[in-house]
């Protein structure tokens, strides 16, 4: 079976060998490889030879030397390997020119390779690719795990996956936390889909990337633990084709770098349940000595003189399921784009910002900065997901003011999902009627004034097709006209007043006087509040 000069390159002591001239001429096939250390063995060449020679014979011959390479291009022979050191300092020179010429691959052997490096792998690769396959892969599994037992770090990883590649090798991280070397090149990261089909194949698969050279094929291993997919290791085939047992060596060597990522994660989830409990102590805790506080918040550049304002971030979609603590890492590193100072944790199932802003800042700023983020979180968290962005009032440096900002961006959250449209940007300042409503801790009176005044439209509305709160609702946002509402609603108007006269009937209430109107609109409020407040469930 014959292979190509490029992929023997990557098989035995060739690895370490080097193409000198000829470059055109790599994908000439090998079907044999032979020793060249007398003068007239070229008669007894066939073609598609891999010559091995030390150019003893001719050492002192520079016409035969460069007749050479004409000759074995004539006969058919597929690459010239030539081992100077010995009886020549160096490839003359006019070997190199006749092999440019002829598109004859030579090939320089280092000093330190043998033939017996060369020829044995060479043959089993011809005769019989899988043994060398298996051969050479229990090779690189021996140098990556000799690499990731004594600890070398990352960057000898990268470099012998190159060398027995021959390609360029990347590796990128989905945390923060994890420190991978610089890209060499700028590269288009994968996208959600691309992530989402690695982390159900769980191995290394084919791919085509965009990169600063244009779309190149590669070879991308995941990065995983517990199913997620954590980084990706690239072989990028800028140079060689890419081999079988490239798939093979890059599934090792991501199973290597998964147990890396696995000690960082463990010791950044320590890490961060150590800033949650000081976050969570900070929020509640009203008998804080400000010593304690300066000393525990040290650590993560908190300071009691210098304004806060608390920011929650909740979702409502698969994200809920994920780890708590890599939310916060990736919503941390978006937050930090618009407030660079900011410290999070993972509380009451929400990730908890504490974002460091100007005393004298005002809210609308500080708003607008946030509002500026959803873009970006929403395309940091997978498609179709939601989250609701709660954001608290600055009230200045000090521990009861953050704390306050702190129940505020709670409330935000809790009230927002009350509000028309559902906005996925709360601030306190927008909650409007309900900053009042929550502030009353009788749920029991709350509750009674539902009853009183849209209760039994719901009830009725169990039993009944006419819709009495939907329209009651939409009467009120089109501010009471008529028309609009029925237009709204798409029925006619004499429909629309008849509906309006069950709903004053049933409630007991007048739209045609102010009390009667308020009543049930503050029903309506508390109705919502009541759905989504969890103190009423």
């Amino acid at each position: 079976m014959a292979i190509t000069v490029k992929n023997l390159m990557k098989i035995g002591g060739l690895r370490q060998c080097k193409v000198v001239a000829g470059h055109l001429g790599l994908e000439r096939e090998v079907k044999l490889a032979t020793i060249m250390e007398v003068p007239d063995i070229v008669r007894w060449l066939k073609g598609d030879e891999l010559i091995l020679t030390s150019l003893f014979p001719i050492k002192d011959d520079p016409v035969a030397q460069k007749q050479l390479v004409r000759q074995l291009h004539e006969i058919g022979t597929a690459a010239l390997a030539i081992k100077p050191h010995r009886f020549v300092d160096e490839i003359p020179a006019s070997v190199l020119e006749e092999a440019d010429r002829y598109a004859l691959p030579v090939i320089e052997i280092p000093e330190a390779i043998s033939y017996l490096d060369i020829l044995p792998p060479v043959m089993n690769a011809i005769f019989d690719r899988k043994v060398v396959l298996q051969e050479d892969l229990e090779q690189a599994s021996r140098l990556l795990h000799e690499i990731s037992l004594n600890e070398q770090g990352m960057e000898p990883l990268i470099e012998a996956l190159g060398m027995l590649t021959k390609n360029t090798i990347t590796v990128e991280s989905l945390l923060s936390y994890m420190r991978v070397p610089s890209l060499p090149f700028s590269v288009t990261p994968l996208t959600s889909q691309q992530l989402k089909e690695l982390a159900i194949i769980k191995r290394p698969v084919r791919l085509t990337r965009q990169c600063e050279y244009g779309e190149t094929d590669c070879i991308v291993a995941p990065i995983m633990l517990d199913g997620h997919v954590y980084g990706n290791i690239t072989c990028w085939a800028f140079d060689m084709e890419h081999l079988e047992m490239d798939l093979a060596v890059l599934e090792k060597a991501s199973t290597l770098l998964a147990l890396e990522f696995l000690r960082l994660k463990v010791r950044f989830d320590v890490e961060q349940q150590y800033k949650s409990d000081f976050l969570r102590e900070l929020f509640i805790n009203e008998n804080l000595l400000p010593e304690d506080v300066r000393e525990r918040g040290r650590p993560y550049g908190f300071s009691l003189d210098t304004a806060y304002v608390c920011l929650v971030l909740q979702f409502t979609g698969q994200e809920r399921g994920d780890n708590p603590f890599d939310l916060g890492d990736r919503a941390e590193r978006l937050i930090r784009h618009s407030f660079p100072e900011t410290i999070t944790g993972f509380l009451r199932q929400a990730v908890y910002c504490l974002c460091a802003v100007g005393a004298e800042e005002s809210d609308d700023v500080i708003k607008k900065k946030t509002e500026a983020m959803t873009e970006p979180l929403r395309k940091q968290f997978s498609a179709g997901k939601t989250f609701r962005l709660g954001i608290g009032r600055n009230h200045g440096a000090g521990l009861a003011a953050l704390q306050e900002s702190f129940r505020e961006a709670e409330k935000a959250i809790l009230l927002g999902s009350a509000m028309p449209g559902k906005p996925a940007v709360i601030h306190f300042n927008d909650l409007g009627i309900y900053r009042l409503l929550a502030q009353l801790r009788d749920q029991g009176e709350l509750r009674h004034f539902y009853d009183q005044t849209v209760g039994k439209l719901f009830q009725y509305d169990r039993n009944s097709d006419l819709e009495l709160v939907k329209t009651l609702r939409i009467y009120f946002q089109h501010n009471e006209t008529l028309t609009e509402t029925a237009q709204a609603l798409f029925i006619h108007v004499n429909t629309l007043k008849y509906r309006i006269r069950r709903i004053e009937k049933i409630s007991g209430h007048s739209l045609q006087q102010s009390e009667g109107k308020l009543m049930l609109h503050l029903g309506l409020k508390i109705a919502e509040l009541i759905r989504d407040d969890y103190r009423f469930h």
